[in-house]
């Protein structure tokens, strides 16, 4: 969602910015991971970890919503940063729906931080997008950081092999300052692959950066449609109504990122600052 918050200025509403490589995933997340040390709040100590440790058992046998093995190859993470073993280990013991399973249920934050980073790596949109969206609102704040930086990953490889390709040339492009080619480029793409929710996203960026506000505004609209937890959508479409002067409209569209990610302080800034706003200009 946003950094600047909304006013009469009409304020430019950032998105979070994209990661789409697997490169770029351990860049990104590494950051939110290294949070995780062994004195933050929450995290696992030495006695937590040992009993997790026990309850593996001698033959390597874990319980499926224990998470007990998935902490540990977390913890190994962050003691080596290598995110290629991490990979590897999760995806000889673990499903996408085992992962799924520990991310909402186990009690254990290390485990669900670990559950998040291996969702990241290896989980699908059609798996664990939704669930993944939910956990922006989880009580610790690394899983909620890193749940968001995961769900822009999956969003970018949410396509056939192809056309995710051809979405991070669309991505290029913009980064380019090649708007124009942009668009035409992600309109080709949205030509075979119309469920593509992040393509639409692109395009609205595109869009938003030639000052066609409208066309972008419904380009955010179609990628919530397809994918409800889409915040940058969410921020994108705040940003092009008030660029269209719809304030209200703004105001709503930024509410319902809050019931997205309660806990963020600059989206709760945001709201303020509009409904402020409403308040000193007295009712209509």
């Amino acid at each position: 969602m946003a950094d600047a918050p909304p006013s009469t200025a009409r304020r430019r509403v950032r998105r979070p910015t994209p990661t789409a490589r697997l490169a770029g995933l351990a860049a990104t997340l590494l950051v939110a991971a290294a949070a995780a040390t062994p004195t933050s709040p929450g995290a696992a100590g030495p006695d937590e970890s040992s009993r997790q440790r026990q309850s593996v058992g001698a033959a390597g046998m874990w319980g499926p919503h224990s998470g007990s093995l998935l902490t540990e190859y977390y913890e190994a993470f962050l003691r080596d940063r290598d995110l290629g073993r991490f990979r590897e280990q999760v995806a000889a013991r673990y499903t996408e729906e085992t992962l799924c399973r520990v991310l909402a249920s186990s009690p254990q934050v290390t485990a669900r931080r670990g559950a998040v980073l291996a969702l990241g790596v290896l989980g699908t949109f059609d798996g664990c997008n939704a669930l993944l969206g939910r956990a922006l609102r989880d009580e610790d704040g690394v899983v909620r950081t890193m749940a968001e930086r995961a769900l822009w990953v999956i969003w970018f490889r949410a396509d056939s092999p192809e056309n995710n390709q051809a979405l991070e040339d669309v991505r290029a492009l913009i980064a380019a300052d090649r708007p124009d080619d942009a668009v035409d480029r992600a309109t080709r793409l949205l030509a075979r692959a119309p469920r593509f929710a992040e393509a639409y996203n692109q395009r609205a960026i595109a869009y938003f950066k030639l000052g066609r506000f409208a066309e972008s505004a419904e380009d955010c609209i179609r990628t919530l449609t397809i994918n409800p937890f889409h915040v940058g959508a969410l921020g994108g479409l705040a940003q092009c109504q008030l660029e269209l002067d719809q304030p209200r409209e703004a105001l709503k569209t930024l509410r319902r990122g809050l019931k997205l990610q309660p806990h963020s302080e600059a989206l709760n800034d945001h709201v303020r600052l509009l409904e402020a706003r409403f308040e000193s200009d007295g009712p209509r």
